[in-house]
């Protein structure tokens, strides 16, 4: 074959052992086309390099799918709303039992007056005592005037017969004072420190029982409703409603005995 172009796409494609017709010829050339491949894959590795070859197999793997789970697994870190900051803690007043008291030997004159008056005790006990304080708008007028209110009497009296409770359990403290020739602001505060608060830490009630709303605000205790409990801790309050109210409504009168009875049966 004389034409030189098809003679060099022979040469460039491994086919030039074409070109020839003697047998010998074509089969050295055919060999030698033949593109030589690395026979490296095929080669017969020693044990020892079976064993590198597999343990740098392994840690290959290894290292790519740790590197993967990693990328998967890290949680995306965003920035987090203001509203999720941890936020400062706001002033909340402190309940009106922890507020500071005044121990029994600082009381002044009047408040020693409105003790005896009470029949308060002189010590304060070690654990809580068997007392329930009771008290109400008005128990200062009742306990130290002259002129005390008939109906708040006659409903307390009607409360007491019907709970039947060891003599000397109840109390009766006002949150206010008014003794004879007095100025009623002077009297239940000395200076920061309250009457009421400070006797009831003299006493230690496990239970204070109070009428009315007016009363709840004064003392500064959260709005209840009539028969409603609240903790503050360790004495148990129970609300009522305005005591005069009881005095012209005797059907709600016995549905509160009702829930005295059965809430206090167990100081009995």
């Amino acid at each position: 074959m004389q034409n030189p172009f098809l003679l060099q796409t022979f040469k460039s494609q491994g086919l030039n052992y074409l070109l020839f017709d003697n047998p010998e010829q074509k089969k050295e050339h055919s060999s030698l086309a033949i593109p030589q491949k690395q026979h490296t894959q095929n080669k017969i590795l020693s044990p020892a390099q079976e064993y590198k070859k597999a343990n740098t197999a392994t840690e290959l793997y290894q290292k790519v799918t740790a590197q993967n789970y990693t990328q998967i697994t890290e949680p995306i870190k965003k920035p987090l709303k203001k509203s999720l900051l941890p936020q400062k803690p706001k002033d909340y007043p402190a309940p009106p039992l922890y507020q500071n008291v005044l121990a029994f030997n600082q009381w002044n004159k009047t408040w020693k007056e409105a003790h005896a008056r009470c029949k308060l005790p002189f010590e304060r006990p070690k654990n809580l005592s068997k007392q329930i304080i009771w008290t109400y708008a008005g128990l200062e007028q009742d306990l130290f005037t002259d002129s005390p209110n008939a109906d708040r009497r006659n409903v307390i009296a009607t409360i007491i017969k019907a709970l039947a409770l060891p003599k000397g359990t109840h109390l009766f403290l006002p949150y206010k004072l008014f003794l004879p020739n007095q100025d009623n602001a002077s009297i239940a505060m000395e200076n920061e420190y309250s009457f009421f608060w400070s006797a009831m830490d003299l006493v230690r009630p496990r239970v204070l029982v109070i009428f009315g709303q007016e009363a709840l605000e004064d003392l500064e205790l959260p709005p209840l409703l009539p028969t409603q409990k609240y903790t503050l801790s360790p004495i148990t309050i129970y609300a009522l409603d305005n005591i005069l109210y009881y005095s012209q409504n005797n059907k709600d009168t016995e549905v509160m005995i009702n829930f005295l009875i059965s809430n206090l049966k167990i100081y009995a």
